[in-house]
């Protein structure tokens, strides 16, 4: 065997290999997790709500009462990258908004680590933001 007949079949194995493997991100994300801080004394509890429809939820539970932003959301999947985009989120006292693209660093059934790495419009200066989120049961 020659070495481009092996090389298409190592790329046809890796590719069935990686393609069961990537379970629909959007289906995942359904359901309501916990906002992880590291602030020590965070001001209450934060959580966001994926609805499926591209409508993302975020809510601030606190002494004082309650605030919310809801935003869209879009997820971007092939089995070498995950990305999801926030849009049209609005600051929440003493919090960020969510707007710009997300890098999915770690993802499994209850857990979702993700580093915002820049804004649609390719601007990335400040864009840094540190995203866990914990679903909760």
């Amino acid at each position: 065997m020659n070495n481009k007949n092996l090389l298409i079949i190592l790329l046809a194995c890796t590719i069935l290999v990686a393609m069961p493997s990537c379970k629909k991100l959007a289906d995942e994300l359904k359901g309501t997790w916990d906002i992880m801080t590291f602030d020590t004394k965070p001001e209450g509890t934060m959580q966001i709500h994926f609805d499926g429809n591209s409508t993302a939820i975020r809510i601030l539970n606190t002494e004082s009462g309650m605030l919310i932003d809801s935003c869209t959301y879009e997820v971007i999947q092939n089995p070498f990258k995950k990305r999801l985009i926030f849009r049209d989120s609005d600051m929440i006292t003493g919090f960020d908004d969510l707007n710009g693209v997300y890098r999915i660093d770690k993802m499994k059934s209850d857990v979702i680590v993700s580093t915002r790495i820049g804004y649609e419009n390719g601007e990335n200066g400040g864009s840094y933001y540190r995203l866990e989120l914990k679903r909760k049961h």
